[in-house]
This record gives structure tokens, sequence and C-alpha cells, in this order.
């Protein structure tokens, strides 16, 4: 049985978490992990929701789910300028 990872108690399963160590608008400060929770661990994440809990061992802050994090792109299909235009059909 694996172990929890913010915690030495017996994991009960494996969830999707999401870690920002650094500024939250940088997306290289952003990470995504599929990590064993103890039913204490997976709670206190989830109750945090979108304020996320900080561990205090690596000053990261975690977050359930991959629904929180890196910000949505800049970039745009329109931007790209090597798109190449469609074909009308009538020309």
């Amino acid at each position: 049985m694996d172990r929890c990872a913010f915690c030495p108690r017996p994991a009960t399963g494996k969830w999707a978490l999401s870690a920002c160590k650094g500024d939250a608008e940088d997306s290289a400060s952003w990470r995504r992990e599929i990590l064993p929770l103890c039913p204490r661990c997976d709670a206190l994440i989830m109750q945090a929701g979108d304020k996320g809990r900080v561990l205090k061992a690596t000053g990261e802050r975690w977050f359930g789910g991959h629904r929180v994090g890196r910000p949505q792109p800049k970039w745009t299909p329109a931007q790209d300028p090597n798109k190449e235009e469609p074909i009308s059909a009538s020309g």
C-alpha cells in the first residue's frame, strides 16, 4: 500500500493535484501530479478549495484536481503568421 505524499499515513487512492511554487501568473510555477493521499490530507486539500494549502516543508501551494493553475495562453490561432487561409468554394 502506498503512503500519503504529505504525511506518514497509508494512502487509500491516488488523486489529481496541482501545485504552485512562486508567482501564480507564471506558468513555469505550476505543475500537475497524480499522488497517493490519505483521507485526512485529501479532505484538507479539498476544503481549501481555490485558496489551496501550503505544504510547509516545500512552500508549495497545493490544490485538488487539475482545474486550477496555469493561466490561459495569450496566443490564439488567429495570431499564427504561418496559418493558411481556407480556400472558399466560390473562388
